[in-house]
């Protein structure tokens, strides 16, 4: 059984993807990781000691950050870098340590007494592990010039900015080298809901509060003696551009270019210069040909789609089987497209727009009641109703819009309900857009659904359906937003990419849902 949390005292940088793969299935959650070099009884003030190293120890870490994500996805990584700044020969994380690992083998009195002397946060039970013969292992990444005419120096006040959703490698090298650098504060912007409207599935995107305070616990973890402040930002600059007292900002060198225009707002208001320090972001050791060459937030999401994103709650007030999953999306969200690929995997699909057209027809009970609603404005020659006629009422007006859907969705919730009664697969997909706004989710076991970005939703729209851009507008803006159709799913889909990627997306919800199938599930409980 694999140990919540653990610390592994690093004496050999080659061999560090080595020893990483061999920890990662020995800790469960939290790694912690100290040089133990920087733990010697002589450490003193950086300032004196390492500053001649600061640029080893950067590729050090950006080695570390690297090989971890390649060999500990699931593990929460942490270098600590106290004892290369400070005269500080303790250990005291957030978290209790349950293993303490080290990547050589030392004499048991020397391993008690650093125990006993340096960790002051081992639980009551903790154990200690040696990693024996682990081989030397390359970094598997070219570390040349990642630190070429950096200066070598410590700065008194680092800022840097960004999203941090999802905290990963890359995350972490830059606030590291943002901790390594500065001495006497560090700001971290962080973006605000406004901020991330337009980024890859930004409905995905964990929430402000969230993303401040995995920041936060990181920084408090790897270096507690620098007082940091973390703070919402509505632009792309923040304090950078206001505050005197900065003196460095970390950037990614993707992102130099705004750093040097920081500067030039500096200098527009007579502030003095801020030395930019960019960082050399990580590869993404397996990336797909969808998503970005580095590790990135957006690719996290990316993964996401098609998994169980929240847990499912038992509803007892449907049968167990057949078991249903209520697929929803906004219009030109590519609804059709999924509830196609989960035919071909098994499922029963009741499309509940051909439901709505058949509840249409003349001589049905609906057909009389929307003419006596709307009128013989909305008939056509033949005598059935137009819906483009229909549409064309009931997408300017919302009162008018909720008399045509108070009448529509009781008939239309009446046939689906005969339909999954009637069933014999194990699997029914009731496909609607409506889904949400007429409470039929609560006839499901799950909810699933597909967004599309607004642009991509418009140009879809005009190109399918032969509207103009206002009229495309006007469809999308008479629906629930993205943000809505996601907060209330279980699984979601996005079909902005190929064919082939919304697929693979598609495969993998239903691999989950068969295994989900298969587990007992008492009244009252979640899966997840």
């Amino acid at each position: 059984m694999a140990f919540n949390t653990g610390l592994l005292v690093l004496t050999n940088f080659k061999q560090v993807g080595s020893v990483l793969s061999s920890v990662q299935q020995q800790v469960s959650r939290i790694l912690y990781i100290q040089f133990l070099n920087a733990l010697s009884e002589n450490t003193s003030n950086i300032q004196n000691n390492l500053v001649p190293s600061l640029s080893k120890y950067s590729r050090e870490i950006h080695g570390i950050y690297s090989q971890a994500a390649r060999h500990c996805k699931t593990l929460d990584v942490r270098v600590l870098l106290s004892g290369l700044k400070y005269d500080k020969s303790v250990i005291k994380t957030q978290s209790p340590i349950d293993v303490v690992i080290f990547d050589k083998r030392f004499n048991e009195t020397e391993v008690v007494s650093f125990l006993n002397k340096r960790v002051s946060t081992l639980t009551r039970n903790y154990k200690i592990l040696t990693l024996d013969n682990v081989p030397e292992h390359n970094l598997g990444m070219n570390v040349e010039g990642l630190t070429e005419n950096v200066e070598n120096k410590i700065f008194k006040h680092g800022v840097i900015g960004g999203t941090f959703d999802r905290m990963h490698s890359a995350h972490k090298l830059l606030l590291s080298e943002l901790a390594l650098r500065s001495d006497s504060k560090m700001t971290i912007g962080i973006t605000d809901d406004e901020m991330i409207k337009g980024k890859i599935l930004s409905e995905l995107i964990e929430n402000l509060h969230t993303r401040v305070d995995n920041v936060r616990s990181f920084m408090t973890d790897i270096c507690p003696e620098v007082p940091c402040d973390i703070v919402p930002i509505s632009d792309p600059f923040g304090p950078s551009i206001v505050d005197p007292t900065m003196d460095m900002l970390v950037v990614s060198r993707e992102t130099l270019r705004g750093g040097q225009k920081v500067n030039e707002v500096r200098a527009s208001r007579n502030l003095s210069q801020l030395y930019v320090h960019p960082v050399e972001l990580l590869e993404e050791p397996e990336s797909g040909p969808e998503e970005e060459k580095k590790i990135s937030s957006s690719t996290m999401r990316m993964r996401l789609l098609g998994t169980l994103l929240k847990p499912v709650v038992i509803n007892t007030r449907i049968p167990a089987r057949p078991y249903v999953i209520g697929l929803t999306g906004g219009i030109a969200s590519g609804k059709s497209g999924v509830s196609g690929w989960l035919k071909e995997l098994g499922a029963l699909i009741i499309d509940a727009d051909k439901i709505g057209h058949g509840i249409y027809a003349k001589g049905k009970p609906c057909h009389k009641l929307l003419v006596d609603k709307f009128g013989d404005r909305i008939l056509a020659d033949d005598g059935e109703i137009d819906r483009k006629k229909l549409g064309a009422i009931v997408f300017r007006d919302r009162n008018e819009l909720e008399k045509l859907n108070s009448t529509v969705w009781p008939e239309m919730l009446k046939d689906i309900l005969e339909k999954v009664k009637n069933a014999t697969e194990d699997v029914i997909v009731i496909d609607a857009a409506i889904l949400l706004q007429a409470d039929w989710q609560n006839h499901c076991h799950e909810v699933w659904t597909t967004v599309i970005p607004k642009d991509e939703a418009v140009k879809r729209l005009i190109e399918r359906n032969n509207l103009n851009e206002e009229q495309a507008l006007l469809r999308i803006q008479a629906q629930p937003l993205n943000s809505s159709y996601v907060e209330a799913a279980n699984v979601v889909f996005c079909t902005l990419w190929s064919t082939e990627y919304t697929r693979q997306q598609v495969h993998r919800a239903w691999k989950l849902l068969q295994d989900r199938m298969e587990v007992p599930q008492n009244k009252n409980e979640a899966c997840s």
